[in-house]
């Protein structure tokens, strides 16, 4: 395919949420263009819930004319090189030290999933030029602060739900009256965005989820001169989430969600 500035190829970012399954699932019905892809860049890390729903809806979209492409990072490990830690956990600096507890840079996003969105991208258009290629990403009204123009020139991107004016309840609005599946929040289980909330009802319902971000906790604890922790309180996942469950009891609990949107998915 000869992709130009008037034809250029057309990627739907697709981390499986709330609004890029609505965007996809527009296009799919025919209510705004459909792209030459849909592009799941999998961390590897995401909710078993958000691997349920892929697998469940990935045949629906081809069927209806939605190629949908998954990438992955070459190195998905939350380490890297020498041991440093990608992910911005919480850094807790030992006492008598002149420094202050704070965060570690982020850099699990470029890593897990612009990175192999763009190796595929160049696997279709080579030697790009500039605004050859359409980005389409799954950010509502309500996440406008999110918006970013592309830092590389042969990219342009689109955000089709905020010109519908569109935020995530009327995204999830939209999902129920065509009777499809509303989705979990998309994320990493060990995301240090995660709010208390989200911690806590990822610990009650336990299974594998709970697990893989208790270990992932565990393994990033010591790195060099500070102790790392994905949990803001900087203490280890299971004695920071607490729950009327360890103590043998249960509660109703306030539903709420992550809304820091800081993945561009």
């Amino acid at each position: 395919m000869n992709y130009t500035q008037e034809n250029p190829l057309k990627i739907l970012s697709l981390g499986w949420g709330v609004q890029s399954w609505t965007l996809a699932a527009m296009s799919a019905l025919g209510e705004i263009p459909k792209p030459d892809y849909a592009v799941h860049a999998d961390t590897t890390h995401e909710m078993q819930g958000t691997y349920s729903h892929a697998e469940k809806w990935t045949p629906w979209l081809e069927e209806h004319g939605i190629p949908v492409v998954t990438v992955r990072s070459d190195a998905p490990e939350v380490h890297y090189g020498k041991g440093d830690v990608i992910i911005p956990a919480f850094s807790r600096i030992p006492k008598g030290s002149k420094n202050k507890d704070g965060q570690i840079r982020r850099e699990c996003t470029n890593k897990w999933k612009i990175q192999p969105v763009r190796k595929f991208v160049r696997t279709l258009v080579p030697n790009p030029r500039p605004g050859i290629v359409e980005f389409w990403m799954g950010i509502s009204l309500d996440e406008w602060t999110r918006m970013r123009d592309s830092d590389v020139k042969y990219i342009k991107n689109g955000y089709p739900l905020i010109d519908r004016r569109m935020k995530r309840a009327d995204c999830v609005a939209w999902l129920q009256k065509h009777g499809l599946d509303v989705p979990g929040k998309s994320a990493c289980v060990f995301c240090p965005y995660h709010n208390g909330q989200a911690w806590k009802d990822m610990k009650k319902r336990g299974g594998s989820d709970w697990n893989r971000a208790v270990a992932a906790d565990n393994a990033i604890r010591r790195v060099g001169f500070h102790q790392l922790f994905v949990h803001t309180a900087r203490k280890p996942l299971e004695e920071a989430v607490q729950i009327p469950e360890d103590h043998g009891a249960s509660q109703l609990e306030m539903d709420m969600v992550c809304d820091s949107g800081v993945c561009f998915v």
